[in-house]
């Protein structure tokens, strides 16, 4: 069934452990440049497929092909699931080499592609009898240690065999033959499970062999009178060779889906790592630590400055940092290209291998790995795993700005709508003493000749008053930006409580006139360890609170006791209390008990209050006065208790 023309093209190339794979492939990107379609190369891992496809892979990485590996019991399926997952158009295969009767018995791979299709075209490739090619690439030392193996198994098949003759031949007087001939199908069984296919087929013929030496008549000569037990020994060779297939297929399942397992845990605890870490620095040394660990390699991050040139890393090196990576291969792949140095196109006698840190067309700075054992890194899946380590890194660091940048703009929002609030409440409390200053003065200007000393001293001092509150509010703004900016340095030395009470009294000493004050401090206070200029300037707040917001003759009552090596003050009023909002509130920037209109300030006597509480380690509090009224306590250290 073809598909539909305005479907994307995508071209899959399934290739098997075979000669003609090769040509299969070239096959099949011929077809995917004809349709101008992207094209992955596919190889299923099957009971009858073997190992080994590495120089297949390359060779496609290099045509531009993605590779994917498959497993699954039967080819067709994985390949059918795969195409329709992928949605690919057309499946590119090679031809059935199967003719005849053994066609019509046993369906070849590529009829039941054709059978079963359903939206894409299935291309059957016949690759003649041109050039072979193994699609597996093995060097001189894996050949020798490969044959040394396989030479053990087989040998371990004989050396089976010999013991089940000699553990059968010491049954023989007790059992009959059917019993003889079970053990030495549970040994061809044995032998298929623990050492594969071929060693259970030499472990069938040696059973074979002995069973009719040692046990059928005439005995010791391999000649058998009955033809019946040519049956028991068919069935003795189908059921190993069927459980070497079987195990065979359970290994290499257990193989590849191990392998998948270790790749998600690795690529999981990287990003489990790199997602609760801050800091492009930092999350560099974390990616180079799972680099180095997974890959038996050093291993460095090299991130461009604000030229974009590539630069080492600032920070002191880590074990396994690759400290002399060659900065001109990792800045052409980040001018360039995606992969440079070992195993690319560009400069691959270089000794490390050089990969560009991207995601979605942006570019975060070059990975680069230096390998104890280049042979091991070059290995497509090793290869593939360090590209999904780089993709990691690349988010981990898109994330990492995205946040920085996000919080910039918070930072930014915040010191807009600061700057505004600030502008808006300054200019609102400056209107109405800059007002009276201005009548004040515009009155003397004018008719300062015709009004009276009194009235003039009146005037001047209602300039004084008005200017004092403006100084005041400036000063509280002043106050309050060099605490929150940290500019503020205690000077601690000892004072007594009932002095620091004094002084800010003095301070507001015009504005309590009308207001009593009533004092309670017990004898026995001890000094406090505090700045005596800061808590003046708290407690006057407090006071000058207190006048604000209640009518004449309202008492203040100052009290303080000693609680836990900490003193702890209560300043009441018996005006009308807080609103009934929430508390902790009142001590915001701006943040006003009442209506703005109604009392001058800009809400910031209580905001600069905690400040200095709170950097002399202490804590404040707004509660009602028992009775009526409104009461601010806070506490401070003494000698014994000051930080």
């Amino acid at each position: 069934m073809a598909p539909p023309p305005s479907r994307k093209q995508r071209v899959l190339v399934a290739v098997g452990a075979d000669p003609q794979a090769e040509q299969v492939m070239l096959a099949g990107k011929r077809v995917a440049d004809l349709l101008a379609a992207p094209w992955t190369l596919v190889f299923v891992e099957t009971p009858s497929s073997r190992n080994g496809w590495a120089e297949l892979q390359r060779l496609a990485a290099s045509f531009g092909a993605q590779t994917v590996t498959l497993d699954g019991p039967s080819a067709s399926e994985a390949l059918l699931d795969y195409a329709r997952i992928s949605e690919a158009t057309h499946l590119v295969i090679g031809a059935p080499k199967r003719r005849g009767l053994l066609a019509w018995l046993r369906p070849s791979t590529t009829w039941r592609l054709v059978r079963k299709a359903e939206g894409f075209d299935v291309i059957s490739v016949d690759a003649g009898h041109g050039e072979r090619v193994d699609a597996r690439a093995v060097d001189a030392s894996e050949t020798g240690l490969l044959a040394s193996i396989q030479w053990r198994r087989y040998a371990w098949a004989l050396a089976i065999s010999a013991l089940t003759t000699a553990i059968t031949y010491a049954m023989d007087p007790f059992f009959a033959l059917p019993n003889i001939v079970m053990t030495y199908l549970a040994s061809s069984a044995f032998v298929g499970i623990k050492f594969g296919r071929g060693p259970a087929a030499l472990a069938c013929l040696a059973n074979v062999i002995l069973l009719a030496v040692f046990f059928v008549p005439p005995r010791f000569m391999l000649t058998m009178s009955d033809l019946q037990y040519l049956v028991t020994f068919t069935v003795m060779l189908i059921v190993a060779v069927t459980m070497a297939n079987l195990m065979g297929s359970v290994r290499r399942q257990i193989r590849a889906t191990g392998d998948r397992e270790r790749r998600t845990a690795l690529l999981y605890a990287m990003s489990r790592d790199l997602s609760a870490t801050r800091g492009v620095a930092n999350m560099s040394r974390i990616a180079v630590r799972h680099i180095v660990e997974v890959f038996d390699c050093n291993a460095a991050v090299l991130l461009p400055d604000a030229t974009g040139k590539l630069q080492r890393p600032d920070e002191a090196p880590i074990e396994g940092s690759f400290r002399n990576a060659d900065l001109s291969v990792a800045q052409w792949v980040f001018d360039h290209g995606p992969r440079g140095g070992l195993g690319s196109d560009h400069r691959p006698e270089s000794p490390a291998m050089y990969l560009l840190l991207t995601h979605e067309q942006q570019r975060f700075g070059v990975l680069a790995v230096l390998p104890q054992t280049k042979r091991r890194l070059l290995a497509p899946e090793q290869t593939r795993l360090l590209e999904a380590f780089a993709e990691q890194l690349s988010l981990a660091v898109e994330r990492a700005g995205l946040s920085a940048a996000a919080e910039a703009g918070r930072v930014a929002a915040e010191t807009e709508s600061l700057r505004n609030t600030l502008l808006a409440s300054i200019s609102h409390d400056l209107r109405t003493p800059l007002a009276a200053i201005a009548g004040a003065s515009s009155t003397l200007a004018e008719r300062g000749r015709e009004l009276d000393d009194g009235i003039r001293t009146q005037l001047a001092r209602s300039i004084e008053a008005k200017a004092v509150e403006m100084s005041e509010i400036v000063s509280n703004v002043l106050d309050l930006m060099r605490f929150e900016s940290g500019q503020i340095t205690l000077r601690r030395d000892l004072h007594a409580l009932d002095d620091l009470i004094g002084s800010a009294l003095g301070r507001v000493e015009e504005r309590l006139r009308s207001h009593p004050v009533r004092i309670d401090l017990p004898n026995d206070l001890p000094v406090l360890h505090v700045d005596g200029t800061l808590i003046v300037q708290a407690l006057a707040n407090i006071f000058d609170n207190a006048a604000k917001y209640t009518p004449a003759e309202a008492v203040v009552h100052i009290r303080a006791r000693l609680e836990a090596e900490r003193v702890l003050v209560e300043i009441d009023d018996e005006g009308p209390g807080f609103p009934a909002v929430d508390r902790e509130r009142l001590f915001d920037k701006f943040s006003r008990g009442q209506d703005e209109g109604a009392v001058a300030g800009a809400g910031l006597g209580l905001a600069i209050c905690r400040a200095i509480v709170h950097a002399h380690g202490g804590t404040i509090r707004a509660t009602d006065r028992p009775g009526g009224g409104a009461r601010v306590e806070f506490d401070l250290p003494t000698t014994a208790g000051s930080p």
